[in-house]
């Protein structure tokens, strides 16, 4: 699996600086609108860019946040952890099903559809019932849209030659092993409203079948004609520019469908593609759908339905001036990015969906899932001070401060009266980490080559990385800095996730971890590994010693930059960091930047320029996984530093990990963690294993390794993988988990909270759509969720009527367990 991937997702608050703050009219008026305020740190609304490329677009929670109102995904994620119907239906799940001989893929080599595993058997064949509709833009969704993602699936995922320009590392990184387990598609009805559509998988999660239906879904996010003039864009550039899915080119853009800078050329572009017909990926349908017995016109295969794909797409943005064309209860009308303001405008055409009706929150309560688009105009303001944000709301000018904050961020505006006007919706779904780069030259496990200079990276030993688990008191982070509003994190799951959290537990304390820490038992752990580096034939020339207190390396401090954002409480943390590291006989060089800075640098340049060894990282959960399939792989390898050059490899093994655990007994560190389906010879074919093998196991769901095919089938795999993976992590210390913080949305009274995630608060696509104009009378408090459907109807709005609701999702993928958590 390639390791390269890139993935945007960090805090942002800035603290008693210099502040701009939009005024919109106040938000008390009678209007049908939700006023947002969205902190704006660095000045711009978001950090990361819209596109459907997994990896490179909507990788942050701010693009993600607006996206959910952009568009309807075909399932949805509830607060019980599972996705639920929403577009679409899954009307079954069959498992061990032949392929027949008209279920097809996208050759990309062969530029064609072909049956390629006719007659072979897949692990599980899902039917889909998927509602059709109307685009943002007016015209009309078919067939041709879902078929034209699943063919970019394949096309970007799949180098067919050294120098292909439409192959993709990031997104072949991303959803490329998900891509490849589809074995084929096959229509088998088709009309106005909906699709219904068999997907044919070499995937199954016995445990629950709908994360069995999720890790695929054939559904659309965005017109096929948009999604070809990106492609193109990126495979062969516009008037000079290049154009990239996932990276910044040197001449050009990352691709970016909101930004206004771009909108030229992909207007130039359209223009050129109009009167072209259909694309190959298009053309080469017609002899299948004949077979499926399904009307190309209906469909959308005939080139009068291209242009006027295009021509709407044109139209739109001429007068919008973005190209975000989606399917959701809200259209994106204005987007001014130096203002750092948007409007989104009620969508009314047409829109099908056959989703579940209501959703039991854990607490046993049952709530309607919303559909209708509750105001008639969504305004969203960048502020960049959160102090003034929490007073705005308060005064009514906002509905919204959609940003998280501690509880003592609120007491200003208790004090002042404010406490009747405000209600704060609590979410524990936002975390820190401590990331470290842990590169190393080539040939050396231990020094790093600059130019020049030669500098030992203490962080390159997976040994020193561990020992600050014991070294930083996580308890000291939750008291000093986050002043009581959190607690103590050892691995990927916050307490709200109480089932990944409890098993977590159990490899934290069979670890020795605790929230105090033991700073004697780290500054051992790290004295006896550098000791062990300065003898090691690999310093040769070299000179690493210990002198009153202080590690020096050829007679120099050994210094350590650790990046602290500036934003927020983070850069409290980052001079804490500074102080334990000087204890540990470093010299702590502490950088205070901001977001922009950060990120380019710790996420998308070259670990070898060793600008950096410590970075403050935040995350944010937008929703809960019951069954967290892709955290193990998420945290220790998707996002190790590294996209661009040096990547890191995870070090530690299945066998290490339970002899720390066992005090050297395998067997006893097994029963100590719990183990219960990997014992005897189950465990010892694995004890050579690592989170290369782990990850990817749990989240595919297959492993292809020593010739033998690897599969998850009980739950007690499930778990002994998950508890294996987060030990393994925690050993290899790539990033050291610290804390979960105690959370709040600002909501003004005016708004009517239909559901609030007990994970997530208002960041889950649910929630966030749930909210509503409060009424006068009591009565009339719970959210409008007038139009509903059964599990086995459709329901769709138009204009004449309501539109419906649902959140972000890329086409033609269902890896929702990685979009959950963003980097904010």
């Amino acid at each position: 699996m390639n390791r390269k991937v890139l993935g945007l997702f960090v805090m942002g608050l800035m603290l008693l600086s210099t502040f701009y703050i939009a005024k919109p009219v106040s938000a008390t008026t009678p209007n049908n609108e939700l006023k947002i305020a969205q902190l704006a740190s660095t000045g711009a609304l978001f950090m990361g860019v819209f596109n459907p490329a997994p990896g490179g677009g909507l990788t942050d929670v701010y693009t993600l946040r607006v996206w959910q109102f952009l568009n309807d995904p075909a399932l949805i994620w509830g607060a019980d952890g599972v996705p639920h119907n929403y577009r679409c239906q899954v009307v079954k799940v069959d498992r061990n099903v032949q392929v027949p001989n008209d279920a097809i893929i996208y050759n990309s080599t062969k530029k064609q559809w072909v049956a390629a595993y006719a007659g072979d058997t897949a692990k599980t064949a899902v039917t889909y019932k998927c509602g059709l509709g109307e685009w943002h833009d007016g015209h009309k969704m078919t067939l041709a849209d879902i078929m034209f993602g699943i063919a970019m699936d394949f096309e970007w995922v799949t180098q067919d030659s050294e120098n292909d320009m439409y192959y993709d590392d990031t997104w072949d990184s991303w959803a490329g092993d998900t891509i490849r387990q589809v074995m084929g598609v096959k229509v088998s009805e088709l009309t106005d409203d909906y699709v219904t559509i068999t997907l044919y998988q070499d995937y199954d999660f016995p445990i629950n079948d709908m994360y069995t239906a999720d890790n695929y879904v054939p559904y659309a996010a965005i017109p096929w004609q948009l999604y070809y003039t990106m492609s193109e864009m990126v495979a062969n550039g516009v008037n000079g520019k290049s154009f990239s899915w996932s990276t910044q080119p040197q001449n050009g853009y990352q691709i970016d469908m909101i930004a206004p800078d771009q909108m030229p050329y992909f207007k130039a572009e359209a223009q050129k593609l109009e009167g072209q017909g259909l694309p190959v990926y298009l053309s080469t349908l017609k002899d299948w759908f004949q077979q499926w017995g399904i009307d190309s016109a209906k469909a959308g295969l005939t080139d009068d339905a291209a242009k006027a794909g295009f021509t709407a797409m044109i139209q739109w943005i001429d007068k919008h001036n973005n190209a975000i064309i989606s399917n959701g209860p809200y259209y994106l009308d204005t987007y001014k990015p130096s203002s750092m303001y948007l409007k989104l405008v009620k969508f009314t055409g047409k829109r099908v969906n056959f989703m579940d009706k209501t959703i039991t929150l854990p607490d046993g309560t049952k709530k309607p899932i919303p559909f209708d688009a509750n105001f008639d105009l969504i305004e969203v303001y960048g502020v960049t001070n959160e102090d003034t944000a929490i007073l705005e709301v308060a005064k009514g000018n906002y509905d919204l401060y959609w940003y998280e904050e501690p509880g003592y961020k609120f007491t200003g505006i208790l004090a002042q009266g404010y406490g009747d006007k405000v209600q704060l919706i609590k979410t524990i779904g936002t975390f820190w980490s401590v990331v470290f780069n842990p590169v190393h030259d080539d040939n050396n496990p231990y020094l790093i080559t600059v130019g020049d200079k030669v500098y030992f990276n203490p962080f390159a030993i997976r040994e020193v990385r561990y020992a600050m688990n014991w070294l930083i008191s996580r308890n000291f982070i939750v008291q000093n800095i986050l002043k009581g509003s959190g607690g103590p994190m050892y691995g990927t799951p916050t307490s709200g996730s109480v089932v990944p959290y409890q098993n977590v537990e159990v490899v934290a304390q069979a670890l020795g971890m605790t929230a105090q820490g033991d700073e004697a038992y780290a500054l051992k752990l790290i004295d006896d590994a550098l000791n062990k580096a300065a003898n090691s034939p690999y310093l040769q020339g070299h000179t690493l010693e210990k002198k009153d207190g202080k590690w020096l390396f050829d007679g120099q401090p050994i210094q350590i930059n650790i990046i602290a954002r500036i934003e927020d409480d983070r850069l409290q943390e980052g001079q804490y960091l500074g102080t334990i590291v000087e204890k540990a006989g470093f010299k702590a060089n502490v950088l205070q930047w901001d977001r922009k800075k950060a990120v380019h640098t710790v996420y998308i340049t070259d670990p070898k320029s060793y600008e950096w060894n410590m970075y403050t990282e935040g995350w944010v959960a937008s929703a809960y996984a019951l069954y967290p399939t892709s955290s193990v792989i998420q945290y220790d390898v998707w996002y190790a530093p590294g996209v661009v050059g040096w990547s890191y490899t995870p070090e530690t093994t299945v066998e290490d990990l339970l002899k720390q655990v066992g005090n050297g007994d395998v067997n006893a560190g097994a029963k100590k963690l719990g183990l219960k389906y990997y014992t005897g010879d189950k465990l010892q074919e694995i004890l050579n294993w690592t989170n290369t093998q782990v990850g990817p196991l749990i989240y595919n769901n297959k492993l292809e390794y020593n010739n033998k095919i690897y599969t998850v089938t009980s739950e007690d795999q499930f778990w002994d993988l998950y508890k294996l993976g987060e030990g393994m992590l925690m050993m290899d210390a790539l990033r050291v988990f610290t804390v979960e913080q105690w959370n709040f949305f600002e909501v003004s009274k005016s708004v009517n909270v239909g559901i609030a995630d007990p994970l997530t608060g208002l960041a889950s696509t649910m929630a966030i759509r749930s909210l509503s104009k409060a009424q006068p009378t009591p009565s009339s408090s719970s959210s409008s969720t007038s139009s509903t459907a059964s599990s086995s109807s459709s329901t769709s709005s138009s204009k004449k009527g309501t539109s419906i609701c649902g959140p972000a999702a890329i086409i033609g993928l269902a890896i929702v367990p990685l979009l959950l958590r963003k980097r904010k």
